[in-house]
């Protein structure tokens, strides 16, 4: 090698070594900026051939970055946001609602309510033991209500906070675009580098939100998309998110993909020029915190909200309905039963139950009165059984028209007789013997304080005024947010001696009368009921049947058993995260130990590299003075 070919292998090196040391100096200054990737300057030994034979260059600045665990950090921090928010607002519900066998919980409530009926039984010529009834009833009723407005102050709350993080979201996608607009004009190395690390804390923070992959071919084409396929940024479009958040949110708001039809605000993914996506729908958004507060919404606490109405409905009915048997018919070789059906209101239900021979298939058909001709045919699922065979009778026409279409729902073989006086039979086949009835009964819901019975409407609806409850459909299901409007009955306040007095004609029950207290003791300790929402509650699709404590005591037990998971969850997803950031901190978060170790090798080849020039300029000198 001769000395001009060292002379500038020296100097390349003092070249390259001065950008190290400010790459180094860069690196120690930004350690605790967030977002930020270690750097390192790539360089090469040249190719050419005399002189600068065996020099370096300069190549370019990379950024120390694993893209693999860059990725799993992100999926998982759009886990970490939806296991996040979901634990929180679980964990508030299970506060709310108590936990099972806690001195302040619902179930207490109903516990106390329970107590004083049984005192009520023990005592009933006591007015001191009737108040005391009536007293623990509008507590009852208080604490139903009271859970089920804070159930819809939350679902309020999550309609408010999508409406701000959609704002949130739309920061971050403009500074996305104007990241990559400048990453498309600008060639330098270094500043690249800051772009890059610019636009990666963007999507960083977009990924708390939303599960999200991205999508860069290097040639300028740069889209990130939802896990599945929801378009979040798509280069050159400048794509918004918009929320038509509601300001009022009760139990009837429900989300409909249609927008006409929907009472809750939709996300939608636009564009300058009008194109909307609806990210609500289709499973587009299933991770991050925004999938969390959608599935709380639309999903966790409607159900919440049904399980309130479930119990609320349950305790009603079964202190304010009776049920109504049907007497055994014979005409020729035809079996069934006779049925009074004076008694029913909107709502009501009449139920036949068969055999289906000769396989000896049981089957069960339920007749459900409306009063609403509108309200036909009724949704599915209008009563708490997902096998039987439902029908919507219209009673507003008369008890004939009713009956005539209980016949035609039924068919043959089926032969359904109008005897008059609003009794309607119902026979089986007969000789051919392909049907083989075995029982027709109906719950029919009492209307007045006396003179129907031990049944009394205790509770009432007040979502409209103080009307009866009777699982109507006319005006939509009169269940659904009935737990918001239980109230104890106004006329029952007025005169708190209908507790023990039920028949006035033709004579006065005694004001000691034990039987009413004592029916009305026994139906909240034991009558059993089907329960709608079997599938949330027991994870089984079977249908639950119970009394309304158990269903209360269960309903407790999965909340917390939900918020416990949910927690549980979270923790582990934190745990998996902070994992993940050490692991990205190990690749490209700085180390000032290990960047000032690389300084001072920096600056022994620097000084060697120094000294190769000494010693060249030393022997130019030794040669001029030949």
């Amino acid at each position: 090698m001769g000395l001009l070919s060292a002379l500038s292998n020296a100097v390349s090196g003092l070249t390259v070594n001065q950008s190290q040391m400010d790459i180094v100096s860069r690196n120690v200054a930004n350690k605790n900026t967030i977002g930020y990737n270690r750097r390192i300057l790539r360089t090469q030994e040249t190719s050419a051939t005399g002189i600068t034979a065996g020099a370096v260059r300069e190549i370019g600045v990379d950024r120390m970055l694993d893209t693999l665990i860059q990725k799993q950090l992100r999926t998982e921090a759009s886990g970490g946001g939806y296991a996040s928010i979901r634990a929180d607002f679980l964990s508030r519900i299970d506060s709310m609602f108590g936990k099972p066998g806690s001195s302040n919980g619902i179930n207490k409530t109903f516990a106390d309510f329970s107590t004083a009926m049984q005192q009520l039984a023990a005592d009933p010529a006591s007015p001191t033991t009737r108040q005391g009834v009536l007293a623990k009833a509008q507590s009852l009723a208080s604490g139903i209500s009271s859970l089920s407005e804070n159930v819809q102050a939350m679902r309020a709350e999550i309609e408010a906070r999508i409406a701000n993080d959609a704002q949130k979201v739309n920061g971050l996608l403009e500074g996305i675009e104007k990241a990559t607009k400048r990453l498309n004009e600008v060639f330098d190395d270094s500043t690249r580098q800051g772009l890059l690390d610019e636009r990666d804390r963007y999507i960083d923070d977009l990924s708390n939100y939303f599960d999200l992959q991205t999508f860069d071919n290097g040639t300028g084409n740069f889209n990130i998309y939802t896990s599945s396929g929801g378009p979040l940024f798509i280069e050159g479009r400048s794509l918004r998110v918009k929320f038509d958040g509601r300001f009022a949110v009760n139990a009837n708001s429900i989300y409909d993909p249609d927008p006409a039809l929907s009472t809750l605000g939709r996300l939608v993914m636009s564009d300058p020029i009008g194109s909307q996506i609806d990210l609500t729908r289709n499973g587009l958004v299933r991770s991050g915190s925004m999938a969390a507060l959608f599935d709380l919404r639309d999903r966790i606490l409607v159900e919440t909200q049904a399980h309130l109405d479930e119990f609320a409905a349950a305790v009603t009915t079964s202190l304010g309905d009776r049920t109504v048997a049907g007497t055994a018919a014979t005409v020729g070789l035809q079996k069934g039963f006779n049925l009074d059906l004076n008694a029913l209101q909107s709502g009501n239900v009449v139920t036949l139950e068969y055999t289906i021979q000769p396989a000896g298939t049981r089957q069960k058909v339920s007749f459900i009165a409306v009063k609403n001709p509108a309200a036909l045919p009724l949704p599915a699922g209008a009563t708490a059984d997902p096998n039987d065979i439902e029908y919507g009778i219209d009673f507003s026409g008369g008890m004939p028209a009713a009956i005539a279409a209980i016949g035609t729902a039924l068919g043959a073989p089926f032969a359904v007789n109008n005897l008059g006086a609003g009794v309607v039979q119902i026979l089986d086949d007969g000789a051919g013997n392909t049907r083989d009835i075995n029982a027709l009964s109906a719950r029919a819901t009492v209307t007045a304080l006396t003179d129907q019975g031990l049944a009394l409407p205790l509770f009432v609806d007040g979502n409209a005024g103080s009307q009866l409850y009777t699982g109507s459909f006319d005006s939509g299901s009169q269940k659904r947010g009935f737990s918001t409007g239980i109230r104890v009955n106004p006329a029952l306040l007025a005169d708190p001696s209908r507790l023990v007095v039920f028949q006035t004609i033709p004579n006065t029950t005694p004001s000691g009368d034990p039987a009413r207290p004592s029916f009305l003791r026994d139906q909240l300790q034991s009558w059993e009921t089907d329960f709608t929402p079997a599938i949330a509650l027991t994870g089984s699709t079977a249908i639950y049947r119970g009394t309304s404590s158990l269903f209360l005591d269960r309903m407790i037990a999965a909340q917390t058993q939900a918020s416990s998971n949910a927690t549980a969850l979270a923790e582990g997803q934190e745990v998996v995260l902070s994992t993940l950031r050490e692991r990205a901190s190990e690749v490209s978060g700085v180390n000032t130990d290990k960047e000032l170790a690389d300084l001072v090798e920096i600056q022994n080849i620097y000084a060697a590299n120094a000294r190769i020039i000494s010693s060249v300029r030393d022997m130019f000198d030794a040669l001029l003075r030949i």
